[in-house]
C-alpha cells in the first residue's frame, strides 16, 4: 500500500463482488493501490450496520430515520481506517433491506495530519451512500477528503448542554478514554438524542474528547458511532451505543466504563474523585476555557520520543508530563517543591531515550541544580543523588559531577557520605568522571581519602581485600588513581601482619587475578606482591610456622633475594631462617650439602627450634636426615641422645632402625654418637634391640665398627651370668666323669656356647642328634614364677662316655669336647678362650654323695640346673642339682662372684649346699626342699650372709 494516496473501499450486497461471485454481501470496489489481503482481514470485519431496535421493531422503510455508523479504527499495521456505514431500505432485488459502507483508507505516511487536524476525521463529508457498479471495481485514490471546518470549541457548551455532560463528566469521559486505550477496558456511552441524529452528535462529543487526548493515544483511538447494543469488538474502544439496550446483567458489561446519558447519567467504573490527576486537571482547566492544548500535547510528544508505546499510553505519563510543563512553561517551582525526588525521577523517565531532541528538559535539569547547589537535606539527599547519578547516566554533564562533588564535600563527615560514594559506584562513567576530576584537583584530596579508607576500612583479611580489590577493578581507571593503589597496597601490609596463616595470604595475591588483565593491572599487582612478601617476612612467628607454610615459601620465593639489598634486620634474619628451613624440608637428603655457618648464632637456634618443633609432630621417615641438625648445639656438639628419645617418643621403630642404618659411619667416627648408640641399645626400655626381627636387621648393616657396637651391646644385654663370663672372655663347661677305672678316668666336658649361631667344632652322634630333636623347648623362667626340679635343665647322658648336653641360660650346648681325668673326680669347670679350666669341687659337700668310688654318677640319678636369684641382689643364682627323682636330691648354690679376677680360684663361689628328697622348689627368694611331708626353707640372709634353715608345716 502506498502512503501517497488515501485508499476507498466499498461494501454493500451485490450480484457478486471482488472477492466473491455469487449473490451476497461483499466488496465492490476498491482502490488499485489497496492490498486484497489487508481487505479481506481487517475490513471486512468492520463492514457492519446494526439498525436501531425500535426502528426495526416497527419494520420502519424511512432510511432518513436510521442514524449513520461512523468507524474508525487503526490496526498494528498503522493505518487509519474511517469508514461510514448507513441503511438501505432495498437492495438490488428491491426485497430486502441491507446497508452500504464507505471506507477510506489513510497510509501510514499521511496518518499523522489527521491525528493532529481531528476535524478532517470527526467532519469529514465526503462518504458515498450508493454506488454504480456499472462504473467498475476500481475507485480512485484520493489525495484529499472532503470535510468541514468548524471549530468545535465553539459549540462546546451548547453540545455538552443538549448532551447533559458537565465538566466533571468530560473529565471522568477523558480518563476513562485514555485508560481504555492504555488497557482493555472499553467505553460504552449512550446520548439522549433522537435516533436519527446519534452519529451527528457522537461524532461532536468524539471530536471534543479527541482535541484532550495526547498524540500517542491518538494514533490507537477506535471508535464506532452508532451500535444497537454494547459489545466488544477489537481495535474499538468506544462505542456510542442505542439507549435503553444496555444488559445491566451482563457482567462482562459492568466492567467497564459505563456513561449512560441517556438513562439518567448513570456512570460506573470511574473512580477518580478525591485524586490528584495533573494531567486531567490541567485540560479541564484549558476545556474550561474552551483553549485547545495542542502545545502542552507538542511538548508531551517531545519528551516521550523515542519511549516505548507502554510508556506513552499510561496515564501516570501525562501526569508527570504536566507538572514539568507547567514548571518549565510558568517558572513555577511548587510542584516540583512538592515532590523534588519524584520530579526528578519523571526527568529520569524522559532521559531514557534521545536526550539530544528534548534541550527543554535539560535546560530545566540544570536550572534545578543550579538552584539547588547541592543535596542539602539529610532525608532526602540520598534519593536525590541517585537520581541526579542515574540522569547523567544520559546527560553526562559537568553541572551533575560538581553538585555531586558539592554534596560529598557537605557530608564527608557524616554516615550518609560512604551511602552517597556507594550510589556513585552504580554508575562506573559518574564514578570514574568524579574519580579522575578528584585524582587531579588536589582541593579534593580529602574526599578521596576518605572514600578509599571507608570502602578498605571493614576489610581485615587478604581474601577480603582481593574479593573488594577484583570488584573496584572492573572500573581499571582506578588503576591510573595513585592514591588508590598506596592504600590498597596499605591495607595488604596491614592484614598480612594480622593473617593467620600469612603465608596462604601471600600466595592468594600471587594467584590474584581479574578478568581483563592489561598492564597497569600487572605493575600493580607485582608492587603489591612485593610489599606484602616484606610484610610477610616482617611478620613470620618462627614458633608458629607449619611445615606447609615452609614449603608455600618456595613458591613465594621463586628466586633467591639478594639480603644485602635487605636494610631491615628483622626481614633479613626471617628470610634467611626461612630460606633454609624451605632447602631444608623440601630437600632433607640435602641436608649434609647445607651450610648452616652462613647464618648467626641466634638464627641457627631458632633454625634448630623450628625442626624440633616439626620433626615431633611430622616424624616422617624421609626427615630422618634433619634430626641431626635439629639436636645440633653451638658448642656441645650433637645431642645424639635427644634424638634416640626423639624417636621413642615421636617415631617409630623402622624409622629409629633407619636412622642407625644411615649413620652407620658415626660409630668410629663420633665417639658421643657411639656412647649415645650403646646407651639407648642397651638401656632403654623400648630400645629396638629387644626386637629379635630389628635386632637381626641391626646386624645385617655392613659397618665393621656398628657390628663390633653391637657384639658388645649383646654382651650387656645377656643375662648377668653370661654377661659376666662374655666380659671376661670365659666360657661355660661341665665334666663329669663317665667312664673310668681304677685310680683314674676319662671325662668329657661340654663347651656351652650361647647363641643360636654357633656350631660344634666335634660332630654329634647321631643318639645325641636324635636326643636333640626328641628334646622338648623349655620356656624362660621369669624370677617370680616358683620353680620345682622338673623345671630345672636336665642334662642329656649319652652312652658309654660319648657324650651328654645340657642347657643352661636358656641355650642348648652346642659344642662338645673330651679329657682324660687321671684322679676321677667329678667337677665343674669354667673354661676361658684359651682353654684354661676353673675346676670346681662338686663331691666334697655331700655324704653320701650322688656320686660313687669312681666319680661317676650312681646309677638313677640325672644332673640338672637353673638360675634364680635366692639373694635378692638381682643377680640371679646358679642352682645344680642331682637327684634320683625318689629319696634323694642333693642341691648346690653357686653365686656369681662379679669382682673375681681370672688369678682367682674360682669364679662360681660355692655359697650353699644342702640335701632334701624328692623335689626342690624355688620361690619367694627362697629354695624350699619337701621332706617327710614338711617344707624346709632355706632363706638367705643378707645380715649373716649365709642361709638359715626354718620349718614350714603344711
Amino acid at each position: 500500500m502506498t502512503d501517497k494516496f488515501i485508499q476507498q473501499q466499498i461494501y454493500t450486497r451485490e450480484r457478486g463482488g471482488i472477492f466473491h461471485a455469487t449473490d451476497g454481501y461483499d466488496t465492490i470496489a476498491i482502490s488499485s493501490g489497496l492490498d486484497k489481503a489487508f481487505v479481506k482481514k481487517y475490513l471486512h470485519p468492520f463492514c457492519m450496520y446494526h439498525a436501531p431496535k425500535t426502528l426495526t421493531e416497527r419494520g420502519e422503510k424511512d432510511a432518513s430515520l436510521y442514524p449513520e455508523a461512523v468507524t474508525i479504527f487503526q490496526p498494528e499495521t498503522g493505518e487509519l481506517v474511517i469508514g461510514q456505514s448507513v441503511f438501505v431500505p432495498a437492495d438490488f432485488t428491491g426485497q430486502r433491506s441491507t446497508f452500504f459502507m464507505h471506507n477510506y483508507i489513510i497510509p501510514v505516511g499521511m496518518k499523522d495530519d489527521w491525528i493532529k487536524h481531528p476535524s478532517k476525521l470527526f467532519q469529514l463529508n465526503d462518504f458515498k451512500t450508493s454506488y454504480d457498479v456499472g462504473l467498475g471495481k476500481v475507485l480512485a485514490e484520493r489525495e484529499t477528503v472532503g470535510h468541514g471546518g468548524k471549530d468545535i470549541l465553539s459549540v462546546k457548551n451548547d453540545l455538552l448542554d443538549v448532551l447533559g455532560i458537565t465538566e466533571m463528566n468530560f473529565k471522568q469521559l477523558l480518563f476513562a478514554v485514555m485508560s481504555s486505550i492504555a488497557g482493555k477496558k472499553k467505553v460504552f456511552i449512550s446520548l439522549g438524542v433522537p435516533v436519527e441524529e446519534y452519529s451527528k452528535y457522537a461524532l461532536k462529543l468524539l471530536e471534543l474528547i479527541y482535541l484532550y487526548l495526547p498524540y500517542s493515544h491518538r494514533r490507537k483511538l477506535g471508535a464506532l458511532t452508532f451500535s444497537s447494543e454494547p459489545a466488544g469488538k477489537n481495535y474499538l474502544h468506544v462505542m456510542f451505543y442505542e439507549p435503553g439496550t444496555l444488559n445491566v446483567a451482563d457482567r462482562s458489561i459492568e466492567k467497564q466504563f459505563i456513561f449512560d446519558f441517556a438513562g439518567g447519567g448513570r456512570i460506573s467504573g470511574v473512580e477518580i474523585d478525591g485524586q490528584e490527576h495533573e494531567y486531567l486537571d490541567f485540560a479541564l482547566h484549558h476545556f474550561s476555557e474552551s483553549k485547545r492544548i495542542d502545545e502542552f500535547l507538542a511538548f508531551a510528544e517531545m519528551a516521550l520520543s523515542g519511549l516505548g508505546s507502554e510508556q506513552k499510553l499510561e496515564l501516570a505519563s501525562y501526569y508527570q508530563l504536566t507538572a514539568i510543563y507547567l514548571t518549565l512553561n510558568y517558572g513555577d517551582l511548587s510542584l516540583y517543591q512538592k515532590n523534588k525526588i519524584g520530579f526528578l525521577h519523571s526527568l529520569l523517565k524522559f532521559f531514557q531515550a534521545k536526550i539530544e531532541a528534548k534541550p527543554e528538559l535539560v535546560q530545566l535539569f540544570l536550572q534545578l541544580l543550579a538552584e539547588e547547589k547541592l543535596a542539602a537535606d539529610p532525608g532526602s539527599a540520598l534519593d536525590y543523588i541517585g537520581a541526579v547519578i542515574a540522569i547523567n547516566e544520559s546527560l553526562r554533564c559537568d553541572e551533575a559531577l560538581t553538585f555531586i562533588l558539592e554534596t560529598l564535600e557537605y557530608y564527608q563527615h557524616d554516615p550518609l557520605f560512604d551511602k552517597l560514594w556507594k550510589a556513585i559506584e552504580q554508575d562506573k562513567l559518574c564514578h570514574e568522571a568524579l574519580l579522575m576530576f578528584i585524582n587531579e584537583h588536589r582541593d579534593y584530596d580529602v574526599l578521596l581519602e576518605l572514600y578509599l579508607d571507608k570502602r578498605f576500612k571493614p576489610l581485615v583479611s587478604i581474601e577480603d581485600i582481593l574479593n573488594e580489590l577484583k570488584i573496584m577493578l572492573g572500573s581499571p581507571y582506578l588503576l591510573s588513581i595513585e592514591k588508590f593503589k598506596t592504600t590498597a597496597i596499605k591495607k595488604a601490609i596491614s592484614a598480612i601482619s594480622n593473617e593467620k596463616k600469612p603465608f596462604k595470604a601471600v600466595l592468594a595475591v600471587n594467584d590474584f587475578k581479574i578478568e581483563h588483565q592489561s598492564v597497569p593491572f600487572t605493575e600493580f599487582k607485582n608492587k603489591l606482591l612485593a610489599n606484602v612478601k616484606m610484610a610477610l617476612l616482617r611478620s613470620i612467628r618462627l614458633r608458629d610456622i607449619s611445615t606447609e607454610d615452609i614449603l608455600s615459601f618456595g613458591t613465594i620465593f621463586p628466586k633467591k633475594l639478594n639480603v644485602i639489598d635487605i636494610k631491615d634486620a628483622k626481614v633479613k634474619s626471617n628470610y634467611q631462617v626461612a630460606n633454609v628451613l624451605y632447602q631444608l624440608i623440601s630437600s632433607p637428603s640435602q641436608a649434609d650439602l647445607i651450610n648452616l655457618r652462613l647464618l648467626t648464632v641466634v638464627e641457627r637456634e631458632n633454625l634448630r627450634d623450628v625442626l624440633l618443633r616439626i620433626l615431633r609432630n611430622n616424624p616422617a621417615p624421609e626427615q630422618i636426615p634433619l634430626l641431626l641438625i635439629a639436636y645440633g648445639s653451638e658448642y656441645d656438639g650433637v645431642d645424639y641422645q635427644g634424638i634416640f628419645e626423639h624417636l621413642v617418643r615421636h617415631s617409630n621403630d623402622k624409622t629409629t632402625l633407619s636412622f642407625i642404618r644411615e649413620n652407620a659411619r658415626l660409630v668410629e667416627s663420633d665417639p658421643s654418637y657411639k656412647r649415645s648408640l650403646r646407651k639407648y641399645l642397651i638401656s632403654h626400655p623400648k630400645s629396638i634391640w629387644k626386637n629379635r626381627a630389628l635386632r637381626n636387621e641391626l646386624k645385617e648393616i655392613k659397618n665393621y665398627s656398628l657390628q663390633k657396637l653391637l657384639k658388645d651391646v649383646e654382651t650387656e644385654t645377656a643375662s648377668p651370668l653370661v654377661k659376666f663370663l662374655k666380659r671376661n672372655g670365659l666360657k661355660l663347661g661341665l665334666a663329669i666323669v663317665i667312664l673310668g677305672g681304677v685310680g683314674g678316668g676319662t671325662w668329657f666336658g661340654l663347651h656351652l656356647l650361647f647363641g643360636e649361631e654357633a656350631k660344634p667344632k666335634v660332630p654329634k652322634t647321631s643318639e645325641t642328634a636324635a636326643a636333640a630333636k626328641k628334646k622338648e623347648p623349655v620356656e624362660e623362667k621369669k624370677e617370680d614364677v616358683p620353680i620345682s626340679l622338673a623345671d630345672f635343665k636336665k642334662a642329656i647322658v649319652g652312652v658309654d662316655g660319648k657324650s651328654f648336653d645340657i642347657t643352661i641360660e636358656g641355650s642348648q650346648v652346642k659344642k662338645i669336647y673330651g679329657q682324660f681325668q687321671p684322679n676321677g673326680e667329678q667337677s665343674l669347670f669354667l673354661i676361658d678362650s684359651t682353654d684354661h679350666s676353673w675346676p670346681m669341687d662338686l663331691g666334697s659337700y655331700f655324704n653320701p654323695s650322688p656320686f660313687d668310688q669312681n666319680g661317676m654318677l650312681r646309677e638313677g640319678f640325672s644332673f640338672s640346673s637353673a638360675e634364680y636369684d635366692l639373694t635378692g641382689d638381682e643377680i640371679p643364682e646358679v642352682v645344680m642339682a642331682a637327684s634320683n627323682g625318689t629319696s634323694e636330691t642333693y642341691v648346690w648354690v653357686y653365686s656369681i662372684n662379679t669382682d673375681g679376677l681370672k688369678q682367682e680360684p674360682a669364679i662360681l663361689k660355692p655359697i650353699y649346699t644342702v640335701k632334701g628328697q624328692q623335689d626342690v622348689k624355688l620361690a619367694d627368694k627362697k629354695l624350699i626342699l619337701p621332706i617327710d611331708g614338711q617344707d624346709i626353707v632355706h632363706e638367705y640372709s643378707s645380715a649373716s650372709k649365709t642361709f638359715e634353715e626354718q620349718k614350714n608345716n603344711q
